[in-house]
């Protein structure tokens, strides 16, 4: 099922979305397509972050890599 495809746990991103006040119903497909969308947001702003980590010679991302990659590179500008 989907639920496999998915890391993130579904049931957690159901609860959040249910979260908001102005949300009043949400398909399991809806839960699925925003967990997978948080996956590859996160997956692209950790390799472009980690290419800041590499530059300082280290290969754990701090959180100043992230503010780099945020910093740089335009699809990241609605972060700042």
């Amino acid at each position: 099922g989907p639920s496999r495809l998915a890391r993130l746990p579904l049931a957690r991103v159901k609860a959040l979305v249910k979260a908001d006040p102005d949300v009043s119903l949400a398909s399991q497909e809806a839960v699925f397509v925003l967990a997978r969308a948080t996956e590859l947001f996160v997956e692209t702003i950790a390799k472009d972050a980690y290419v800041y980590a590499q530059q300082g010679k280290r290969k754990t991302l701090q959180r100043k890599d992230l503010d780099n990659a945020i910093e740089a590179i335009d699809e990241f500008a609605f972060l700042e």
